[in-house]
């Protein structure tokens, strides 16, 4: 029974070259770290507690204290964690990188960061915060007591101490040329919380190859959860300027065009300010997923309206976990429009019409061009290419492109075909 004296040795020569590269791996952290804070040490003193290395290909840096020479402050972080495939990528994979060749997954994760509100940065902060607000012409906040813009002094005059940060980025490349699946976490401890997942189809872990391609999204998920801040400002700004919390309520909900684009770049519709009310009522949940029939470019979006936009990319909002039905919404022009000046009367030209047709005759016109006016009130105009499952699609022309439309057919109110 010696067969167990090669397995043991054998466990052991893993366990010694595990452990020797994870201490090869911690020296060359460790060491890059030392060079990096001397090389920011004329603005800033930097220290840590330790750094670790585990078998898995985590790396861990614990208690990092950055103080900045200007200020007599500083800023904390209870750690920060990098998750890479494994430590024989710690080990190997640099020559990847600088081949442009990304790793299949990555994460790196950031815990604790603290930054005090009343301390010299932070002063310094907001006289920068002040004088964007005045250069951009914001209008200040009228429903909130004392407070004019929302600044760091208004965060602690809800209570507020310091800002504790809590963040988390990382990616994975399915296999077999599956999506790039991009996922986000952040968190302000008992203010808010946001979790972003998008996944993008053509994406290509080769540097190289990615500049010549354009990734398409597929899916987009954020989902946003109130930790305690909607709480305190509504019970601030109603003592501060002496109204009940409806009264409070619905002025936000009823802001003026202008104070909406400043504050969200759109003006919402009826259906987003209701769901806007009740997520002041009772701070929750806000859960925004967009799916859209094709998979999009998302260069071309920005040639397209508001509304288009919510149709192309199959936008579904939910507040609480109730679902908002009325997307509407309009984009305000930051410059007035200039009235176009008549032109001169001129033979009118023999051209075709929109004629009305019932929604159900839709498959007898494809490849026409139809104008579909919908029960919320929108209306999509394109060429029709196909119905079927209950869905009509329809493709729009812009510069440089086409956009295909997924329009469920019970949604139509009106049917018209250029004839």
């Amino acid at each position: 029974m010696k067969w167990w004296k090669p397995v043991v040795g054998l466990a052991l020569f893993v366990a010694a070259v595990i452990g020797g590269g994870t201490l090869y791996i911690r020296f060359k952290v460790t060491t890059a770290l030392e060079d990096a804070i001397i090389q920011i040490s004329p603005v800033a003193e930097t220290r840590y507690a330790s750094v670790s290395v585990t078998p898995g290909g985590t790396i861990r840096v614990e208690d990092i204290e950055i103080r900045p020479r200007a200020f007599n402050d500083g800023l904390h972080m209870e750690g920060i964690e990098i998750e890479t495939p494994g430590l024989w990528f710690l080990l190997t994979g640099t020559a990847k990188l600088r081949d442009g060749e990304l790793p299949g997954h990555l994460r790196a994760t950031l815990r604790g960061l603290t930054f005090k509100l009343d301390g010299p940065m932070a002063e310094t902060l907001d006289r920068f915060i002040a004088a964007a607000m005045r250069s951009s012409g914001v209008a200040p906040v009228s429903n909130c007591g004392d407070v004019r813009y929302f600044d760091l002094n208004a965060y602690q005059r809800l209570g507020y101490q310091s800002f504790v940060f809590d963040v988390s980025l990382g990616y994975r490349f399915e296999k077999g040329g599956g999506p790039l699946r991009i996922t986000t976490e952040w968190r302000m401890r008992d203010l808010g919380m946001a979790a972003v997942n998008v996944e993008f189809a053509d994406a290509s872990p080769n540097l190289k190859n990615a500049m010549g391609t354009r990734a398409r999204l597929r899916a987009f998920d954020v989902v946003y959860r109130d930790l305690s801040f909607t709480d305190r400002l509504k019970r601030y700004c109603t003592q501060a300027s002496r109204m009940s919390r409806e009264q409070y309520i619905e002025s936000e909900v009823n802001r003026i065009a202008a104070e909406y684009r400043a504050q969200w770049g759109l003006v919402p519709g009826p259906g987003l300010r209701q769901a806007y009310r009740e997520f002041l009522t009772r701070p929750g949940e806000v859960r925004l997923q967009i799916t859209p029939s094709v998979e999009l470019d998302m260069q071309a979006l920005q040639l397209f309206k508001p509304e288009d936009i919510v149709s192309m990319l199959n936008l579904s909002v939910t507040v609480n976990g109730k679902a908002v039905t009325d997307l509407s919404m309009r984009a305000v022009s930051s410059t007035p429009a200039r009235p176009t000046p008549p032109s001169p009367a001129a033979p009118a030209p023999v051209t075709s019409e929109f004629r009305a047709v019932p929604a159900t005759d839709l498959t007898q016109y494809l490849g026409k061009t139809v104008r579909l006016h919908l029960t919320h009130g929108t209306t999509r105009e394109g060429r029709l290419l196909q119905v079927l499952d209950g869905m009509a699609r329809v493709e729009r022309r812009f510069p440089g492109g086409t956009m295909t439309l997924g329009i469920p057919l019970k949604q139509i109110e009106r049917a018209e075909v250029l004839l």
